[in-house]
Order: C-alpha cells, then structure tokens, then sequence
C-alpha cells in the first residue's frame, strides 16, 4: 500500500510539487484531475490558467501530520490590456518539503530538521498566435547557518520548478512539459563538507485530447512520461580510526524513478446536470537505488542495487457529479489499480506480489452565489451521525475547497 501510495504521490510531486491545488472536486469523482475540466488543471497544464481568471481558491485539510489547517490560498489575477493575460500566485503553510530518495525514504540526512521551506507557486497565462500559454514558477528553500569563530556550521535545501503548458484556444489539446532542480549545503561546524547533491531533477512530459464522439460523449486519451534523478555524495561513513573522517568521498547514492502513463477517459453526459466520468489505462513505474562504496566507506553492508518495479496493469477511475437542488451537488468516486509488483536486490532476494489497491470518495459541491465550496467527506457522518446525536468525535469532511468568482 505505501508503495503505491508513494509512485502515486511521485507523480503529482513531478508535476507539482508544491499544493494540493484545488482538488477536492476532481478527487471525489475518482481523482480524474487528468481527464475532466476543472480550475485545478493549471498543477498539470498551466495552460490552462488563461480560462481561470478572477479566482480566489482556498484549500482547507487534514495533511500529513494529522493537524487541521486553511493550507493554501491563491488568487487568480487577471490583467486587461491589448492582450490580457492572467497571474496566479499561491502560497502554503503545509509542512516543509523534505526531499525523499527512490523508496520514499529522506535524501539528506540533515543533522537538524528542515525549516519550513514553502516560498511561492506562480502562474502566468496568455494568448499568443491562436494559442493559450502558460508558465509555472515553485520555489522552495531553507536554510540554517553559524558563523563565527569555531563553528562554520551550514545545512540549506532549495528546489526550483518550472513548467511550460500550451492549449490551443478551441481548447481540444493540451501538453505540458516541466524540470525540477533541487541543490542542497550541508557543513559542519569545522566548515567540513557532509553530503552533497550527486544530480538532483525530475522531469516530466503529459498530454491529453478531447474528442467529442457525440452530443453526450467525450473521449480524453492521454499519456505522460516521468523521470526523477537523485544524487547523494556522503563524506560521513568513514572506516573505523580515520584520521580525517570527512576529507574523503564514502558513499554515492543515485535514486532513480521513472514513472510512464498511458490512458483513455470518458466524459458522460446522461442528463441535464448529471455529469459521470471515467478512465482506464495502464501506468509502469520503476524505482531503483544504486550505492557505490569503494571509497572509504565503514557503514553496514549496502547492496550495489535495489529497485522495485510495478506495474498498474490496468487501472480504473470512476466517478459522478450530480445536482440534488441548486444550491448542492452530490459527488462520489472510486479508484483501483491492479498491482504487480517485483522488489528485487540484485544478487540475493527478489519478491513478487499481485493484488488490487481501490479507493472509494464521498463529496459534496455546495453553490452560493459567487461563492463554491467543494467537500471530501466523512462518510462515517452518515454511518454514525452528527455529534448532538450520536456523541462520537468524527471528521465532517477530510478537505474542503472554497473558490470565489472575482467577477
């Protein structure tokens, strides 16, 4: 489970890396952020900004550590000149971004822990030559120094992403491209180097097309490639009685993930504000890690290499959206992803496990005037009840997002 949680997770990290932007719609109808049109589009094609402007989105969640919080808030700017064009700026108090190795495991062994690092998301949307294009800038970086006499003591981390989107203004393409870099310091007191980055990117490539078949179905192929390369030189795992423990090179890491998609959804009309989506397709993910310890390395046994490679083979994503009155819809969904999984040390054990991973959604999309508020929902409020009827201490909703038309 958490090593489908993790590629999952790889996957939005490599295209945005920073928010959890507007998703709870496209969650709760079967996480079909890819396949249906939604202002959470512009994580994965920042393109798709110029047909959001004059948006205030707010993300409301229980994130990792279990804590309740308002995590993210952005504002679509829009600006009316010859050529309009639109700014989007978000900004997070989501924990810090810790950067994890192949297997999901942290990349820099930092004596202290990581500051809070979450700068900026921005996004720049506009037509040019019967195209919408869009750029997305993420900034993430921290850092910790001490300097005076006996102690030169330095551990900073910061990772730029930038990604380039275009659709055309009929709006029955979109393909987006994007690079991640990461660079860290790590020193100690004596000004000593500790680890250092051995390259550290990620990439990615996604597109999709639409394809109205008729007035009541449209078909969405899409496809995506992803690549992540991560460094790490650790001058800290000298043998036992060095005399100069950090002045030579002990281990070299490189973790290695590459994730590859390809898919086709449906967008269904069957009725009047009754909207069903869905999507099949099929996604290889490789995972390796490679040590090289013929320097001086004195640490326990490593293997030259381990990886882990699985496959979805295939996967399914379902989901409704549906008034109930005005003022409210009803939204569920569900995901399964049929597993294959081989873990392999190279020259000692290699495991093979077959099974599903499914998930079902629960959601509600309440409509204010200009005012709407997406909900992932408890359902154990429906199993159990409110608290002043059943005294049980339960979650109404595990996120919430609350969009406002500037307008």
């Amino acid at each position: 489970m958490k090593r489908i949680l993790f590629i999952v997770c790889a996957l939005l990290f490599l295209m945005a890396f920073n928010s959890f932007a507007t998703e709870t719609r496209v969650l709760t109808i079967g996480d079909n952020n890819n396949v249906v049109l939604d202002e959470a589009n512009i994580w994965l094609y920042p393109s798709r900004v110029v047909d959001y402007p004059n948006l205030a989105i707010g993300e409301f969640s229980r994130y990792t550590s279990g804590s309740d919080n308002f995590t993210d808030f952005g504002i679509h700017w829009k600006v009316k000149r010859e050529r309009s064009w639109v700014l989007a700026s978000y900004f997070s108090v989501l924990p810090e971004y810790n950067p994890s190795d192949a297997f999901g495991g942290s990349l820099i062994p930092f004596d202290s822990t990581m500051l809070d690092n979450r700068r900026i998301n921005l996004f720049y949307g506009t037509e040019l030559g019967g195209n919408n294009i869009g750029l997305h800038f993420g900034l993430i970086h921290s850092s910790r120094t001490a300097d005076y006499t006996g102690n030169q003591y330095k551990e900073s981390f910061n990772y730029m992403n930038f990604d380039l989107g275009m659709t055309p203004t009929s709006g029955l393409w979109d393909v987006s491209a994007g690079i991640g870099i990461g660079a860290w310091t790590d020193k100690d007191a004596d000004g000593n180097t500790e680890t250092d980055e051995d390259g550290f990117y990620d990439m990615h490539v996604i597109g999709r097309g639409f394809w109205q078949a008729n007035p009541d179905y449209t078909f969405v192929p899409h496809a995506g490639i992803y690549y992540s390369n991560r460094g790490v030189k650790n001058y800290m795992i000298d043998t036992v009685g060095a005399t100069n423990p950090l002045s030579s090179l002990d281990l070299t890491e490189k973790n290695k993930v590459t994730v590859m998609d390809l898919g086709l959804g449906v967008n269904y009309t069957p009725a009047t504000n009754v909207f069903a989506v869905a999507d099949f397709g099929f996604m290889y993910a490789q995972q390796k890690q490679e040590n090289d310890t013929t320097g001086s390395y004195g640490g326990p046994a490593l293997p030259d290499e381990q990886k882990m490679t699985t496959w979805f083979f295939p996967y399914f994503k379902i989901g409704i959206d549906a008034d109930i009155f005005r003022w409210l819809d009803f939204r569920a969904g569900a995901t399964s992803y049929w597993t294959s999984e081989t873990e392999e040390v190279k020259g000692a054990t290699k495991f093979n496990r077959r099974f599903p991973n499914n998930d079902t959604y629960l959601g509600f999309g309440f409509h204010w005037g200009r005012l709407h508020v997406d909900t992932y929902t408890d359902p154990t409020l429906f199993l159990k009840g409110f608290n002043f009827i059943s005294g049980e201490n339960n979650n109404m909703n595990f996120r919430i997002s609350a969009v406002y038309e500037m307008m």
